[in-house]
């Protein structure tokens, strides 16, 4: 009976060769080190010589062919608009947090550092303080900023824009010009019933936003 190897057990120069080009066409590690028969550290000595690093993965829309389609006639039947974009206003709203904000903070310190006050981002009970706002613009307009909480559904997005969004085209727009539309993403109180309905007894005419699109 043979003696067992001891030490380190030296791949072959064409399994080396196997792996490399394994992973370079994507195949998982685990499955490369069980079809042939290597440790999984030997996959990611592979994967380090050919440069690759661990990186982390990007969120994008998930887009089906209907929705890529809808984004490219909206493109191809605005292709030559110009100055129509000046009767388009824009709308959104935004959160800031002032602190105990849920994404991290990085820095760069020395390992001596650790402890020390600047490496520290202050922190309180109860929240810490945030702001919910909604704001509209347009060509050479701004609207005013107005300031919300709680969760918005279709009523409570009514009451947001119920003032602010009827005077600003009232002063932004000649009375004579009856081009001007509302644009707004998609999200569910955009879209409601009740909002819907609200817009139309204004006689707000509402610009169409294909689903998916960037910001919707």
């Amino acid at each position: 009976m043979q003696a067992p190897v001891m030490g380190r057990v030296k791949v072959p120069l064409n399994k080396k060769i196997e792996i490399k080009t394994l992973l370079e066409f994507g195949i998982a590690q685990r499955r490369i080190a069980t079809d042939l028969d290597v440790l999984k550290k030997m996959c990611l000595q592979r994967l380090k010589e050919a440069q690759g690093k661990f990186i982390c993965v990007k969120c994008t829309w998930s887009r089906t062919p209907a929705h890529k389609k809808q984004r490219f006639l909206f493109a191809r039947e605005h292709q030559y608009w110009s100055q129509e974009w000046n009767n388009i206003i824009w709308s959104d709203e935004a959160h800031f947090e002032v602190l105990n904000r849920k994404n991290r903070t990085f820095v760069r310190r020395l390992r001596s550092e650790a402890d020390q006050p600047f490496n520290f981002v202050p922190k309180v009970q109860d929240g810490g303080g945030s702001i919910s706002v909604w704001e509209c613009m347009a060509s050479g307009a701004r609207g005013p900023l107005v300031t919300y909480s709680g969760k918005v559904d279709g009523r409570a997005y009514v009451k947001i824009i119920e003032e602010a969004l009827p005077s600003f085209i009232e002063n932004a727009f000649d009375s004579s010009n009856k081009n001007w539309m509302f644009m707004r993403d998609n999200a569910p109180p955009h879209r409601s019933k009740y909002t819907m309905k609200w817009l139309q007894d204004k006689g707000i005419k509402v610009m169409e936003w294909p689903v998916t699109s960037p910001r919707s």
